[in-house]
């Protein structure tokens, strides 16, 4: 951090933080503050310098650096004043940023019409989206007496402003210098003189923050991404920099970390040479967006690094499809690039990230301190490397809260999508829509990495990206990587002399995988081989388990599969699609009902991973139900089938996938599958072409959180244990919720079978009244509800 120079004696009196509020319990006088801010902006301005190029705005830094200056200034009011240093003093229910406006005047000399408005919108929004400011300040009618004007008058008078005219007058340019940004564009001010100045806006506060209120709300009629959305981005960017910053500077959160990616210390960190790279590995060290192939195992994620550390960028973005693959990967790149440079983001990261830090042999209590800082801070866009769900991303184009921050992280940002298969075609759609405005508007650039594309995806990939080179494992490679032997079983997985089969082998002392297409069935089939070996080991893994029972039997079935292991204990997994991309695990066997040929691969890749047993593993697929099970399209599965049949008792050639997935992504299947993601697609880019700043909404925020984060509930038998961890670690009780999808809670709703809810009560959760235990999870298998 720099240290400001020293306290500005003109505005020494004024509070911006109490002490409550303030750094290390001291209050914080509005000079400190602002520094803070500034020096928060100062960062986002050396981790980016070619912003104004991009938006075409040469003035951008101008703009942010002055309107971050007095963006605070309407905290000199009286009221404000006196509630800082007494609480015993009234509460004062107006808005500070709002009375800022009255000092706009001060710092838009010389500029254009539109850079004035983009500096009065960022200082009015540095808290509140137009809609509630429009809606606390509406017009006034000609001849009614203003509130504002008024106002002002009563909280801040001239000796006031002329406090903060000097501060702004011997200390703006000053503070500039000081924080590096001499060369940045940043311009002296053209101040009227001081007696002109203060008189003015003693005068004419009132109209003149009225007159920036209206010009503010006008800006919705000009913010057409369509028409200029260089114009917006430079709008978005004010307002998400100054907001990160101002949260920031609050914070007292010190230098914004950077990341410098090498390939040698890459290499280093993984423990590995680069005579031992493979062909695909080294090829990844190439500029701008790609697509890799590579089978599992051989290396994806060093390929992934090789390649960010070409980009360059400021930050990186290490996408995964599901919640324990992401935490696992936050292990690993912590590992290679230390805690403070990886943040991990999704909906349970906080409990993962607890969980994380009490392996660090902390207290609990110190443990939920160090994980809620570490959540705020990915919030809040400061670790230079964060992993997380696309899903994510979504969260701008749906203008969830913060979502200008979000966006200006994502200027000339790299991300790796690790599994592009991994999601339905419809949620693909989207993501790709919105990968292609990363690219097109922010200059992001994306690795994509799977086992093999299809070409119907990877066609849609360059319709995004453009036409980007594909970087493939060399066929030897491939060849190396034949671990699986396929052999088909004739019924289901839930047949009495299937199930004798699956046991025979664990009971001979094999670690065998089961994988059930629904949560229903694995718990039926767990069920089963409770009754029919109940001394043999086994586990169950589903989506269905709370978060503490979940990361448990994660970590237990690493520890018992861990793919460096020469030899595992007998075992039984019975898990479902959860197990395909979440864990790094190794079993000697594998038994599947039938699915997509995209997911059996990676069920597969669950199986002789490292390729270390004797032989081919064999990977039994069975050949019932046919159907899709509610969960796939039935003719996806079929068409799987007609090829596993062709195949069966071969060698799974890994380079052969991508011709046997063309075979089955043709005719009618890719008929319907590019209908699907076309008309998602259109509908979806409604919204991310109408990405505009200052207006968050809530009716996308809940279509958002009901669409992809599901619903979070509490089974009714573990309230009791709830209660008790609310009060004492309020962390651990969020473990115990469960997470289910938006219709399913709805089905329990429509059942009878979910106590009322009170959205309004933060601490309670949603109850449901169906069955709960760490052995099965929660059981929704009664007779009158449907197995969604």
């Amino acid at each position: 951090m720099i240290s400001m120079p020293y306290e500005p004696q003109s505005v020494q009196q004024f509070l911006a933080k109490s002490a409550d509020r303030g750094q290390e319990g001291q209050p914080e006088t509005l000079a400190q503050h602002t520094w803070f801010v500034l020096e928060k902006v100062a960062d986002f301005i050396r981790f980016r310098p070619e912003l104004p190029a991009a938006v075409n705005q040469p003035k951008l830094w101008h703009l942010l650096y002055w309107s971050a200056f007095i963006h605070d200034f309407g905290k000199a009011a009286n009221g404000f004043q006196a509630r800082l240093k007494s609480r015993d003093a009234p509460a004062w229910p107006y808005r500070h940023e709002v009375l800022s406006l009255a000092f706009v005047d001060w710092v838009v000399n010389g500029l254009t019409h539109d850079e004035s408005i983009a500096m009065a919108a960022a200082v009015v929004a540095h808290h509140r989206d137009m809609q509630w400011i429009r809606t606390k300040y509406p017009p006034v009618e000609r001849g009614e007496l203003d509130g504002v004007e008024r106002l002002f008058h009563e909280e801040i008078d001239s000796d006031t402003i002329g406090m903060l005219y000097r501060w702004l007058s011997d200390e703006g340019i000053s503070w500039r210098d000081r924080l590096g940004l001499t060369e940045r564009g940043i311009e002296p001010l053209h101040l009227p003189p001081e007696p002109d100045a203060v008189a003015t806006v003693a005068r004419n506060a009132g109209k003149r923050i009225r007159f920036w209120l209206s010009r503010y709300s006008q800006l919705q009629y000009s913010m057409k991404p369509r028409r200029d959305i260089k114009w917006v981005h430079t709008l978005l960017l004010l307002r998400g920099i100054l907001i990160n910053a101002d949260h920031l500077g609050s914070g007292h959160y010190g230098t914004l970390p950077s990341i410098d990616l090498d390939v040698d210390g890459i290499l280093a960190s993984r423990k590995l040479r680069r005579d031992q790279l493979h062909e695909h590995q080294l090829d990844a060290f190439t500029n701008g967006s790609a697509l890799l192939e590579a089978p599992t195992g051989s290396g994806k994620t060093e390929a992934a690094l090789i390649w960010a550390a070409k980009q360059q960028c400021v930050r990186l973005f290490y996408t995964l499809p599901y919640q324990a693959s992401m935490n696992a990967m936050r292990i690993r790149l912590v590992g290679s690039f230390g805690e403070e440079q990886v943040g991990l983001q999704h909906g349970r990261g906080l409990l993962a990230l607890y969980r994380q830090k009490l392996q660090e042999d902390l207290t609990p209590r110190s443990a939920a301190a160090a994980a809620r800082i570490a959540r705020d801070l990915a919030k809040l866009n400061v670790p230079p490397l964060r992993v997380f769900s696309p899903y994510q991303m979504l969260k701008v184009p749906y203008k969830l809260r913060g979502y200008e921050a979000q966006l200006s992280d994502y200027f000339h940002a790299a991300f790796i999508f690790d599994e592009i298969h991994a999601y339905e075609v419809k949620r693909l759609a989207m993501i790709l829509e919105t990968v292609h405005y990363l690219s097109k508007y922010c200059s992001a650039r994306f690795f994509m990495m799977s086992a093999t594309f299809p070409d119907i995806v990877k066609k849609r990939l360059k319709e995004v990206l453009g036409d980007i080179p594909t970087i493939r494992a060399s066929d030897a490679l491939f060849e190396m990587f034949k671990r699986h032997r396929l052999e088909m079983l004739n019924g289901e997985i839930s047949d009495q002399q299937n199930r004798g089969l699956i046991f025979n082998y664990v009971l001979r002392g094999k670690a065998v995988l089961a994988v059930c297409n629904t949560v229903k069935g694995a718990q039926t089939l767990f069920q089963a081989a409770e009754q029919e070996m109940p001394n043999a080991q086994k586990l169950l893994l589903h989506g269905r388990f709370n978060g503490e029972d979940r990361l448990a039997k994660e970590q237990q079935i690493r520890e018992l599969t861990d793919a460096a292991l020469a030899e595992h204990e007998p075992l039984l997994l019975v898990a479902t699609q959860a197990v395909e991309v979440s864990l790094d695990i190794s079993l000697d066997l594998l038994f599947t009902e039938p699915a997509p040929l995209d997911a059996l691969i990676q069920r597969f890749g669950r199986i002789n991973r490292k390729g270390n047993l004797a032989n081919l593993a064999p990977v039994y697929v069975f050949r019932e139900p046919r159907h899709g099970q509610k969960v796939y399209d039935a003719a996806h599965v079929q068409a799987t089938l007609a090829i596993l049949e062709r195949e069966e008792g071969k060698a799974v050639d890994e380079a052969k996938i991508g011709e046997w997935l063309n075979e089955i992504y043709s005719g009618p299947i890719a008929d319907q599958w590019n209908r699907d993601f076309d008309g998602q697609r259109l509908l979806f880019r409604h919204v991310v072409t109408n990405i505009t700043p200052f207006q968050s909404d809530e009716a996308l925020e809940q279509q958002f959180y009901a669409a992809f984060d599901g619903v979070e509930v509490l089974p009714e038998c573990l309230y009791d244990q709830y209660q008790l961890r609310l009060n004492a670690e309020p962390i651990r009780a969020r473990e115990l919720l469960v997470t289910i999808r938006w219709g399913q809670w709805k089905m329990l709703q429509n059942k009878g079978l979910a106590l009322p809810y009170d959205a309004a009560d933060s601490t309670m959760p949603r109850i449901v009244t169906v069955p709960y235990s760490d052995e099965l999870g929660l059981d929704l298998n009664s007779p009158y509800l449907e197995d969604e």
